[in-house]
């Protein structure tokens, strides 16, 4: 089994939609390729996102006694309790209230826990690309510490100019970049050092949607994304949290 096809079945199998031979197959293919194992841990925290950050409602007991207080009361002889309405007898616009409500309260929770699904996706997509770009030959298109050098290269092969900045004097020196696709369209990557360690940068307009600030660790890596300036950032490490927010710090507050 290779990677497209086994990329091909992690949505099925986490629906647990596999059969036993091909279950198997999938689980060797993953134990032996890190990219891939990545990507099946990104499709289960997508679904672990969506069935475990979704509100809950519970009615408040307030609620019932709202209802029955709509409820039309039959007239009896003062002489005997009046019965108490029943349910059933609810008045129609009652129920299409009541339903209207429920439809606008799920539709929040849906759209809130859809939101928060993908933008975990994202997270854990830049961390699949940021492991894969360490293997040899896949760090940088262009290498260069000079910002002169590398923001001219991205000149007509991005529809955007991304902001390349030098961080030398801050402890991250800039070495290179790269073209990358991300969140479903081009971006660009730029690449800097901390140690012996990389720091890949991705970024790409927010024409469509800015970016939450946003953290996730994951397997030793550390991803934080923001949105600045009409684009947004993501930038992945292996380096301390506390190092890589200082990077971002000083690469915000040099951002035209």
């Amino acid at each position: 089994m290779d990677c497209n096809d086994a990329r091909l079945l992690l949505e099925a199998n986490a629906d647990g939609e596999l059969d036993p031979v091909r279950q198997l197959e999938l689980e060797a293919h993953l134990r032996a390729c890190p990219e891939c194992a990545l990507r099946a841990q990104g499709v289960a925290a997508r679904r672990a996102a969506l069935q475990d950050a979704l509100p809950r409602f519970t009615a408040p007991p307030q609620l019932r006694e709202k209802i029955l207080a709509a409820l039309p009361v039959e007239q009896a002889p003062s002489h005997r309790r009046a019965p108490r309405p029943s349910p059933l007898a609810w008045p129609g616009w009652n129920l299409a209230g009541l339903a209207a409500s429920l439809a606008v309260a799920w539709l929040i929770g849906y759209t809130w826990g859809t939101g928060h699904a993908r933008a975990n996706a994202l997270l854990d997509e830049a961390i699949a690309d940021h492991v894969r770009s360490l293997q040899a030959g896949h760090l940088m298109d262009v290498v260069s510490t000079d910002q002169h050098t590398v923001k001219p290269w991205f000149a007509g092969k991005l529809d955007f100019s991304p902001p390349v900045i030098d961080l030398t004097e801050a402890g991250f020196p800039l070495a290179g970049g790269r073209l990358e696709h991300i969140d479903g369209r081009p971006a660009a990557a730029l690449i800097f050092h901390r140690r012996l360690h990389a720091i890949n940068l991705f970024i790409w307009p927010a024409a469509t949607e800015a970016l939450r600030p946003r953290q996730k660790a994951a397997d030793g890596y550390t991803a934080e994304s923001w949105s600045q300036g009409g684009m947004n950032f993501l930038a992945v490490s292996e380096i301390p949290s506390a190092d890589l927010d200082r990077f971002i710090a000083e690469y915000r507050k040099r951002i035209p």
